[in-house]
């Protein structure tokens, strides 16, 4: 019997999800390039496609993969697939839940005491030795107590909440339409409306999903809402924040310091304001990125694309109408 072909639009983030699948009795391509051409020429014959963001799975890429059953994503967002063009296509799209609860809270915890206690200049100063002529007058301040706002109260922004009631005793409001209540209930997260949020927030959290709701959420007008001398910190999507209205923000000093793991776009290009901020912390994405994290996607996607493409229902469907559909193209 010939191996079903899986394609890897860019290499997995652990490396030995490759041999899984190869493993599970799987022929792996690997494409580590944007070009749509070489993708769409590369996707015959697959019947899984795997993409890494922020690679985007178009509706003229789908039809690349005619053989294309289903599209795992690389972790839990799905917003670079287009999910109506899988679905009306009868291709499943599986994302991969819950992996990012410990490591992104854990990293926007780092971006708001980096910012809070200015550690990137902290450390800077101290290589070169000029941290010691200007410590006099250094606005530092504690997390201690702290009214910390949430924008998305999910998986992560409740475990945001949990980890900044019990290590620093803050007050955390949230903002979510859509939040299961059972969660902001056993966070303890007092839910308000956003404008009602923004106002009382001396540090603000992003970890929505990027959707048309959420994007460019956070604006000028937000912004300004803050109280004065305010900490952003944003883990969740680049597009989600508006950057221009955020450095216009750092400079006029409304907003002290930014911590920021997403932008968009990323990179930034060479000379944007914000990367000659010193005030602004910058990981590079990477907050969902640690070792325990990348090896428990890999085996959730690699467990779903072979689940899948065995013919049975894989833990994580984002479109289950796309394997019930009359055009689904579920193998058996």
């Amino acid at each position: 019997m010939q191996r079903p072909k899986v394609l890897l639009w860019r290499s997995m983030y652990y490396p030995g999800g490759h041999k899984m699948l190869v493993d599970r009795g799987m022929d792996v391509v690997v494409v580590d390039s944007s070009d749509p051409g070489e993708i769409k020429q590369a996707l015959h014959g697959a019947r899984a496609l795997w993409v890494r963001t922020p690679e985007r799975v178009t509706a003229d890429i789908l039809d690349a993969g005619k053989d294309l059953a289903m599209v795992s994503t690389s972790g839990f967002g799905t917003d670079n697939i287009d999910i109506d063009a899988a679905t009306e296509r009868g291709i499943l799209v599986v994302n991969h839940r819950g992996f990012g609860r410990v490591p992104v809270s854990e990293h926007a915890i780092l971006m708001i005491l980096a910012a809070a206690k200015r550690l990137v200049w902290g450390d800077q100063a101290a290589r070169d030795g000029s941290a010691w002529a200007m410590r006099s007058g250094l606005e530092l301040f504690e997390l201690e107590g702290k009214t910390v706002g949430i924008v998305g109260v999910g998986f992560i922004g409740s475990e945001i909440a949990r980890k900044l009631k019990l290590g620093f005793r803050c007050r955390v409001v949230g903002y979510d339409p859509y939040v299961d209540p059972r969660l902001a209930r056993l966070a303890d997260i007092e839910m308000l409306g956003l404008h009602d949020l923004l106002r009382i927030s001396e540090i603000l959290v992003l970890v929505p999903e990027l959707t048309d709701e959420t994007r460019n959420l956070i604006g000028a007008d937000e912004l300004s809402a803050l109280p004065q001398g305010a900490i952003v910190v944003n883990v969740g999507r680049g597009q989600v924040l508006d950057l221009a209205a955020l450095a216009d923000a750092l400079d006029r000093k409304h907003v002290r310091a930014a911590g920021l793991d997403v932008v968009y776009p990323e990179p930034l290009p060479d000379g944007h304001r914000l990367l000659r901020n010193p005030n602004v912390t910058f990981s590079p994405h990477v907050a969902g990125g640690t070792m325990e994290a990348t090896i428990g996607l890999a085996k959730s996607a690699v467990d779903q694309i072979a689940t899948a493409l065995g013919g049975a229902f894989p833990s994580s469907p984002v479109n289950r109408a796309a394997w019930e559909g009359p055009r689904s193209r579920r193998p058996g």
